[in-house]
């Protein structure tokens, strides 16, 4: 696919998923408040409930994707028609951003699991409804993500499957865009500093530690909303106010977190300060189980249990008292089990694609891996990245210290989820301890919280302030291009990568493997006979497989 066409598709989604979040807007909140980087975010909630929802029924095939995208599409061009002039200079900021993102979005090479089931998985739900019993054939399959259902609606005519990779460009474009106009409009209305230098170190963390495509995957979407719902419950408990549409976006955001990979549900934690600070906790609950927008965050949830249960026999995998094995299509309590001891063996340093630990039971219990894993792991990914946000600590303190203390003295909560942050990390530690498991963030907010808070007290709002913001808001989109830039140069040597031909990934990162296995066994189910090279067997119902081992 060359270039504009890529370009023509990118931008044709990019406006579809705004179309269904101005949709979902007008739906369910009374405010006419238009934040693009929230609509966007609406349009990925809507259509994630969407895809899921149809794809219990049907295929997500491209006529099925191109119709659904078409209607948000027009959705947009209806807000266009009737908000531009109301709306042009954030539509002309929002639609530069995603222009400059473009060298984001140019990569040969995806993330290293996108051929072993990122691809794989997508493809399925284009081809399929959903089936029972898929885990059995690929161990990722039984740790599916919602961003496999957002990216399968990328699959279009005439572009076929070269735009499924795209989904991390836009939970990376509207949180820019979100953190952009925080320190924008609290600059302009010159209250809530601590917001501002907490959103421009979540802006440098994303566009400077995050910057290649290739590493996102399922992870770092994820960790990129939780920087993000930690900001606005920073200032839904700090607000005089009760503000009903900032706790809905909170709650929005919290459930595509956890849609996004499976242990994020320990998230949920976040609903108790928010409970906590509330004068009338009673009456806040009575309003949460009136308020429409909590019942849509539960239905997704629901979705997402139930497909992983569709796929493992399990609400939760690999969390093995939420299994059954009295279901045919189930995964064995036992391989349940041990697969969740192999996932926290490898990021406990006891295992690698050239070695494993001898002992893997003993090594992983308490604190035994410990002296290993900081050897192995913290030497060479946690003390860099450690350095790194120091660095960039660092640098913000040299541009925004001021020896004199300002008059801001206003008493900011912030103790509790402070707290929570804490205990997330030693969570982290214990069980996962591997940054793309949910540390990167972790960590992060451990020294941004608490620098920004010190920092509210040493910046005085002058055009000094606005033009050391400005130059630091520059520097950091001139790091995220030149780096994108080396890194397609590189790519256009190792790959032979011609982005004006073909912009997309390299073909030799799919994986047709397990597609085609399925259509043999159908054609084996078909002609009444066993597929003796298989080890599966495939029962089909109401026009539904369900795939399940050979005794």
């Amino acid at each position: 696919m060359n270039i504009y066409l890529y370009l023509l598709f990118y931008f044709f989604i990019l406006f579809s998923i705004l179309g269904y979040g101005r949709a979902f807007q007008i739906l369910f909140f009374k405010k006419d408040i238009v934040n693009f980087g929230y609509l966007g975010f609406f349009g990925i909630f809507s259509l994630l409930i969407i895809s899921y929802s149809s794809n219990i029924f049907f295929p997500l095939t491209a006529n099925f994707n191109l119709i659904l995208l078409s209607i948000g599409f027009f959705f947009f061009l209806n807000f266009l028609f009737n908000n531009y002039f109301k709306h042009k200079k954030e539509l002309i900021v929002f639609f530069l951003l995603f222009m400059f993102l473009v060298v984001f979005i140019l990569a040969a090479k995806n993330h290293d699991d996108f051929p072993y089931y990122h691809f794989a998985y997508i493809q399925l739900i284009t081809k399929f409804s959903s089936s029972l019993g898929i885990g059995i054939f690929n161990h990722g399959f039984r740790t599916h993500s919602s961003i496999f259902y957002f990216s399968s609606l990328f699959f279009l005519p005439k572009a076929q499957y070269a735009l499924i990779h795209l989904g991390p460009v836009f939970f990376l474009g509207f949180a820019n865009y979100i953190f952009v106009k925080k320190i924008y409009d609290n600059l302009k209305s010159k209250e809530n500093f601590y917001v501002i230098i907490l959103s421009l170190l979540s802006f440098a963390l994303i566009n400077i530690f995050f910057y290649r495509m290739a590493e996102h995957g399922t992870d770092r979407s994820a960790q990129i909303l939780v920087l993000l719902i930690f900001i606005e419950l920073f200032h839904l408990i700090n607000n005089r106010v009760f503000d009903k549409l900032l706790l809905n976006k909170i709650f929005i955001l919290i459930t595509i977190t956890i849609s996004l990979k499976a242990f994020y549900l320990i998230y949920l934690i976040l609903i108790i300060p928010i409970i906590y600070y509330q004068k009338k906790k009673i009456m806040f609950v009575i309003k949460l189980l009136k308020n429409n927008i909590f019942y849509l965050c539960l239905f997704l949830f629901c979705l997402v249990i139930l497909t992983n249960f569709f796929n493992t026999g399990c609400l939760i995998y690999p969390l093995s008292l939420s299994c059954s094995e009295n279901l045919l299509w189930s995964i064995p309590i036992k391989e349940v089990s041990e697969m969740n001891n192999w996932y926290e063996l490898w990021s406990k340093g006891g295992a690698a694609p050239n070695f494993r630990i001898n002992n893997p039971d003993v090594y992983i219990q308490k604190f035994n891996w410990v002296g290993n894993w900081i050897d192995i792991y913290f030497f060479n990914k946690v003390f860099d990245y450690l350095l790194g946000l120091f660095l960039l600590i660092f640098i913000f303190f040299l541009f925004l210290f001021n020896k004199k203390k300002s008059i801001f003295k206003q008493k900011r909560k912030y103790l509790i989820l402070y707290f929570i942050i804490c205990f997330l990390i030693f969570e982290w530690f214990y069980n996962h301890p591997s940054l793309r498991y949910g540390g990167y963030h972790l960590f992060a907010l451990l020294f941004f919280i608490p620098f920004s808070f010190f920092m509210e007290k040493r910046i005085f709002y002058n055009k000094n302030l606005i033009k050391k913001i400005n130059t630091l808001v520059v520097i950091i989109i001139l790091i995220f291009f030149s780096r994108n830039v080396m890194r397609i140069n590189k790519e256009i040597k190792n790959y032979n990568f011609n982005f004006l031909k073909n912009s997309s990934y390299n073909k030799e990162f799919e994986n047709y493997n397990i597609y085609n296995r399925i259509i043999n066994l159908e054609n084996c189910q078909k002609e009444n006979k066993i597929c003796e090279k298989d080890d599966i067997l495939l029962l089909k119902s109401h026009n539904k497989n369900l795939f399940y081992r050979k005794k």
